[in-house]
């Protein structure tokens, strides 16, 4: 079984939009983790549910506490599968989604990047920031990567208690898993 975790945090019905079409075209399972919203963004998780299993914190806990709530759910289903990640404001097509899917099923034991091509209108800051980033981990690494900041990223499920062992609650996570995982697992960008 495959599954696709979206951690949202104050979401727009762009999620409603990507999860519609991801259950419509594919076989996932949608798991999206209501990180602490504030009650506005009530009903779109109220239509998510429609579409996902809807898993709830109380309080914003951070990006990285919401995905590791979601690995445990997944763990606990005992189901062996691929994992994708995705953001909630669905810059995330459904066809990247889907080839970080297919890649992690032809690479099992590797962790799949969804990167992202800096081209054409990328703000500033973004792009800046990546570039940064990329130069720091393949400084401390060795291991050269194009986009550090992708929320897009796929695995199987064998690799859960690794992932579940990274530190890191917020945004820290995601680099987290990178650095631990270069060192564990190979990395492959699609």
């Amino acid at each position: 079984m495959d599954y696709l975790v979206i951690p949202a945090y104050e979401p727009d019905y762009n999620l409603i939009r990507l999860i519609k079409k991801v259950r419509e075209k594919s076989d996932f399972e949608v798991i999206v983790i209501n990180d602490g919203s504030s009650a506005s963004c009530n009903r779109v998780f109220e239509q998510a549910a429609t579409y996902a299993t809807v898993l709830h914190h109380s309080l914003n806990q951070g990006k990285g506490q919401a995905l590791k709530t979601a690995f445990r759910y997944i763990q606990s289903q005992g189901h062996y599968g691929v994992i994708v990640t995705a953001d909630a404001d669905g810059q995330h097509k459904l066809w990247d989604i889907l080839r970080v899917a297919n890649a992690a099923h032809e690479q099992p034991q590797k962790l799949i990047l969804g990167a992202r091509s800096f081209t054409g209108k990328v703000p500033l800051r973004s792009r800046f920031g990546n570039s940064l980033t990329r130069l720091l981990f393949k400084q401390q690494t060795g291991v050269a990567v194009s986009d550090t900041q992708t929320g897009l990223r796929a695995f199987t499920s064998n690799m859960l208690p690794f992932m579940l062992s990274i530190e890191g609650q917020r945004y820290e996570y995601e680099m987290n898993m990178l650095l631990q995982a270069c060192k564990a697992y190979p990395i492959v960008e699609v």
